[in-house]
């Protein structure tokens, strides 16, 4: 009898083992990046152009739908910049953010001031706690907005840890 209870166990363990392996560790990651790269294949050419003008075409995933309302009704003052669009990129881009945003998020609709930034979220914050501040100011990484300095799956929205390599 004990040797069968033994079996059991160690069965139990290794399909555990097995099963915790399966999802190659994505469990990591957190539901915001597994929406990462959703949509960006059939991403509109004016958002990669426009909004990787000036920094990385952030993928969508990464924000909530009132938050890039919330970006995108502040172009006029775009952290500081300028970064308004003809009324018919505008309208793509909106579209764009909004059909491929994380489903998940604070709402961001009634919030006063300048957008969120990505670097500020919760979940940035508590991806990236172990990450000391004199590794942002690196000249290879510029800031905690230059993602794809660590990321090189970044534009893909491929943020897997486990391929992070941190420049010198």
């Amino acid at each position: 009898m004990n040797k069968l209870l033994l079996a059991a166990v160690v069965a139990c363990i290794a399909l555990g083992a097995g099963l915790s392996m399966a999802d190659g560790g994505e469990h990591h990651e957190g539901k915001r990046p597994k929406q990462l790269g959703r949509n960006l294949a059939q991403a509109p050419a004016v958002w990669k152009t426009e909004c990787g003008s000036c920094h990385m075409a952030y993928p969508p995933g990464l924000l909530p739908a009132s938050a890039w309302k919330k970006q995108m009704d502040n172009l006029q003052n775009h952290y500081g910049v300028n970064a308004t669009l003809t009324a018919e990129d505008e309208k793509i881009i909106r579209s764009y953010l909004s059909t491929a945003a994380a489903s998940n998020g604070p709402d961001y609709s009634n919030s006063k001031g300048e957008p969120p930034r990505i670097t500020s979220t919760g979940w940035f914050v508590r991806k990236h706690d172990e990450i000391s501040p004199a590794i942002w100011k690196r000249k290879a990484v510029g800031s905690a907005a230059n993602c794809q300095a660590c990321h090189s799956g970044a534009a893909n929205g491929d943020f897997n840890e486990d391929a992070v390599r941190i420049p010198r």
